[in-house]
């Protein structure tokens, strides 16, 4: 048993006593590297979108106060956990160490992303590069230290760094979904364009039977334009999905069935209400955004008495994002929206 719980890095929890890294409110990331741990010279993080929204969002646009945010943040937790969202990203470093006890360690000086969240890897900032408002990669100098039941990836270098982080962040958009589609996918909806909503589609491009239909539906019509650029979509409509009665009106208007399949990876709350209403009583939702609150869907789902499938996303591959970086590196257009944010 105590090589599990150092398999996951519960030495470092401070508060609350018993609690797993991911749940404690504070880690300990000033203790030396431990056995089975590696450590990480930090350069990037990779704040999830709902996280990078709420920070950009209640800073007033300021890319220093961002900053400043995410030095509080890591500083009072020990980790990258914003305290709105209850969300964090990944990271991407140089290995600097390894402990002897690690039983797959990478070499030392290989550039590895992380597979896990933020939220559970003990952190330390020295500093915070300069912030772009635009995207959610923020430059850091810092140390990280990984537990030996924490996956990562080398970092791919035959893709542009910012499409591969974006991917990696959010690789199990791609395999969830693809895992979800089947010969009764008629139709297909995808909740939100950013990154993951993109590999959503990439995937239903790939793995949707010839005759099923896929949906974009994004409250900015720049974002649906990129889907219809791409080819990633067979309609894209501009709809608040924040007012799920409007939502519903607008598909009935586009000619578009409920849907067999919806997949929502939007960085906006409640969205739940029009999830569901869009989804067939038959069909499955597939709950990826960290800005969902699953309270809101399953007693949303109650009062609408629907009886479609609910699934939480979760950001584990076991494929470690390989089926992610496929899609990107077949489809250059994908490719280059994802670097461009």
């Amino acid at each position: 048993m105590s090589s599990l719980i150092e398999a996951l890095g519960a030495e470092r929890v401070l508060e609350p006593p018993g609690a797993l890294p991911q749940a404690a409110l504070r880690l300990d990331a000033t203790m030396p590297m431990q056995p089975y741990e590696i450590e990480i010279g930090v350069d990037t993080l990779c704040v999830d979108s709902s996280s990078f929204r709420q920070l950009v969002e209640s800073n007033d646009h300021d890319p220093v106060k961002v900053g400043e945010a995410i030095l509080a943040i890591v500083a009072e937790r020990g980790k990258m956990y914003n305290p709105v969202t209850g969300s964090g990203g990944i990271l991407t470093g140089t290995v600097r160490a390894v402990g002897d006890a690690h039983p797959e360690p990478p070499p030392v000086g290989a550039r590895v992303v992380t597979m896990v969240s933020l939220t559970l890897t003990p952190l330390r900032l020295d500093a915070v590069g300069e912030v772009e408002c635009s995207s959610p990669h923020v430059p850091v100098t810092g140390t990280a230290y990984l537990p030996s039941g924490s996956p990562w990836v080398a970092y791919p270098d035959d893709i542009p760094f910012d499409a591969a982080l974006a991917a990696l962040d959010v690789c199990n958009a791609a395999s969830q979904t693809h895992s979800l589609i089947d010969e009764g996918t008629r139709t297909m909806l995808v909740l939100g364009g950013g990154h993951a909503g993109l590999l959503a589609l990439a995937t239903a491009r790939d793995a949707l039977p010839g005759s099923g239909r896929l949906v974009l539906i994004d409250a900015d019509e720049r974002i649906c334009e990129r889907a219809r650029r791409l080819g990633l979509c067979d309609v894209a409509l501009r709809i608040d999905l924040r007012d799920a009665i409007g939502a519903v009106r607008s598909l009935e208007a586009a000619g578009v069935p409920r849907a067999d399949l919806t997949v929502v990876v939007v960085n906006a709350s409640d969205c739940e209400a029009a999830a569901i209403l869009l989804t067939a009583d038959s069909g499955t939702v597939l709950f990826f955004s960290m800005a969902t609150s699953f309270t809101k869907a399953a007693l949303g789902a109650d009062g609408l008495a629907s009886r479609a499938r609910m699934v939480i996303g979760s950001g584990y591959a076991p494929d470690r994002g390989r089926y992610a970086l496929e899609l990107i590196r077949r489809d250059g257009g994908l490719r280059r929206a994802l670097a461009e944010g």
